[in-house]
């Protein structure tokens, strides 16, 4: 072959490396110009939120998984309440994610309303007590949700619910999140991109992984690979996005705080989850601050996730959060709860030891779980126990002085 013709070769195949990189750039570019103008679905309850990150649109109706699902003027799933609160009235705000919103729950049955319901048969002056779960917050998300209604709703209290997985959501939309000099959020936009490349687990093996890292986020931070990586294709070639146990196992996630959703509930001290607690400790101050400036007391309530009470609750529910069957009796979490309340001067409800001694009773007796066997939150039951919980521990916390002790 002549010098000539080589040359001839070799400049096509630069100009057909060149076209292909130029076509996947031009469709990269027109991905992220539709992502930036698409339009959620009118029937669609849920909207994206520059500051909130996500939200249930104000005053709809419609169903999420079945269930029915009303929210009122604020966004919240709950009935209007009156601004300013009435003369006479307690009023307790509860915040919290999908538990405390009532996932799989009619209305009726979410934890605020159980609360709710029992406080009026056995206090003698009436309580109010507002759900703003909403379902994938965390201590940063509930910051901005209280930070916005505080002022109008004027709670007498406010009660978090923290999540097992709030550490997680936290690490993850601190990274997409505005911050004051304080380290608190000023905005959490919604940013599906970045937050889907913050989420898409490597490509091999950590030990790979980190040969591989430049390349991996390159390609993580691209629709298209996004678009494949979610795809039936992509996960038969690079494996499944949602991580098993044995998944993450295979990858040495376990306990990284990126990919496994619950490793604050396993033994160990893995490297980086001090650093994400720090945060969501951070946001949970912020909280007690908002409540308090709004002239609020603040509470801190704990919950154990299936897993944590049982070696066999909710056996296919946990296994999609990458939990396999046992008992993980780590006291870790919940202990390091207690430390904050402990330094930040607010009670905390751990609530672990009261639903565990409720489930097994109700195991007992052959009742109903308490949680989902295909799905980790609670049931109607597992609710009712929660909400006792909360009103046990707020009684013996000092509060609801006029009101009797439930049995």
């Amino acid at each position: 072959m002549t010098l000539r013709a080589r040359a001839r070769r070799l400049a096509l195949a630069a100009l057909v490396v060149l076209g292909l990189a130029g076509g996947l750039l031009a469709a990269e570019f027109g991905a992220r110009v539709y992502e930036s103008v698409r339009r959620p679905r009118k029937d669609s309850l849920g909207v994206e939120d520059p500051v909130r990150h996500h939200r249930w649109k104000p005053s709809a109706r419609g169903r999420v998984r079945g269930i029915e699902y009303e929210t009122n003027s604020l966004g919240l799933r709950d009935r209007e309440y009156a601004v300013p609160k009435p003369a006479g009235a307690s009023r307790i705000l509860m915040l919290g994610d999908s538990f405390t919103e009532g996932w799989t729950l009619p209305l009726v049955g979410v934890v605020a309303k159980r609360l709710e319901q029992s406080l009026e048969l056995r206090c003698r002056s009436p309580y109010e007590v507002i759900n703003a779960g909403n379902a994938s917050y965390s201590p940063i998300l509930e910051y901005l949700l209280l930070e916005q209604i505080g002022p109008l709703l004027r709670p007498d209290l406010v009660l978090l619910n923290f999540d097992m997985t709030d550490v997680h959501d936290d690490f993850i939309r601190t990274r997409l999140a505005r911050l004051d000099a304080k380290g608190l959020p000023i905005a959490v936009p919604a940013d599906r991109r970045r937050e889907t490349a913050l989420l898409i687990p490597p490509l091999g093996p950590s030990s790979i992984a980190r040969a591989l890292d430049p390349v991996n986020q390159l390609l993580k931070s691209s629709l298209l690979y996004q678009a494949f990586r979610k795809a039936r294709p992509g996960q038969w070639l690079l494996g499944p996005i949602r991580l098993s146990p044995e998944r993450l196992e295979a990858l040495g996630l376990l306990g990284n705080v990126s990919y496994d959703v619950l490793a604050i509930t396993r033994n160990g001290d893995y490297p980086g989850l001090a650093a994400a607690w720090s945060d969501t400790e951070r946001y949970i101050l912020g909280i007690r601050d908002l409540a308090r400036a709004n002239g609020a007391a603040f509470v801190l309530v704990v919950y154990p996730y299936a897993h944590q009470i049982s070696a066999t609750a909710s056996a296919e529910g946990r296994r999609k959060f990458g939990i396999g069957p046992g008992l993980y009796a780590s006291e870790s979490p919940f202990r390091i709860l207690e430390d904050l309340g402990r330094r930040g001067g607010f009670p905390v409800l751990n609530l672990r030891s009261f639903i565990r001694a409720a489930l097994e009773a109700q195991e007992r007796a052959g009742g109903l779980p308490f949680y989902w066997p295909h799905d980790i939150h609670f049931t109607v039951h597992g609710a009712r126990a929660f909400a006792e919980g909360i009103e046990q521990g707020l009684w013996r916390s000092g509060f609801l002085t006029d009101c009797l002790l439930a049995n």
